[in-house]
């Protein structure tokens, strides 16, 4: 072999001797990488489990949630129908609130007119009395006169 030849093999050797020495340096970059990729994996098989956990919580939440939107619908259909019948309870107290307002004003006319019935009553009663007291007045003297008249020598 000649010198240049042997140089020539050494340049190759050496390049090689590099390119292996690259490659290992690589490789370490990639088992460390590998490393990283392996503990990042675990941690998303963690947070995946909690994630399905949180899932099956939802889930037994959303069922709940349901059944309680069934009871509420049931419950706003019952208030629906209290709402109705409360609604015709009222028009029908209106119209008996209208009934009892002409009954008053009917009644307040009838008591108008039984206190003038009273006052006239009342006033043929004064002058009844009235006349009555100058009846019996007249019927006392009458009987002191008709007594006198008796009594007297004839």
């Amino acid at each position: 072999m000649t010198e240049n030849q042997t140089k020539e093999m050494f340049t190759l050797l050496t390049k090689c001797v590099n390119g292996i020495q690259k490659l290992d340096g690589d490789l370490t970059i990639v088992k460390e990488d590998i490393s990283i990729l392996k503990e990042d994996v675990s941690i998303l098989k963690e947070d995946v489990s909690v994630l399905k956990e949180d899932v099956s919580v939802l889930k037994e939440d959303v069922s709940v949630l349901k059944e309680d939107v069934s009871i509420l619908k049931e419950d706003v259909s019952v208030l629906k129908e209290d709402v109705s019948i409360l609604k015709e309870d009222v028009s029908i107290l209106k119209e008996d609130v209208s009934i009892l307002k002409e009954d008053v004003s009917v009644l307040k006319e009838d008591v108008a007119g039984l206190k003038e019935g009273q006052n006239r009553i009342e006033k043929e009663v004064r002058l009844n009395t009235a006349a009555i007291n100058e009846i019996v007045s007249e019927q006392f003297r009458l009987k002191i006169r008709v007594d006198q008249l008796e009594n007297a020598p004839v």
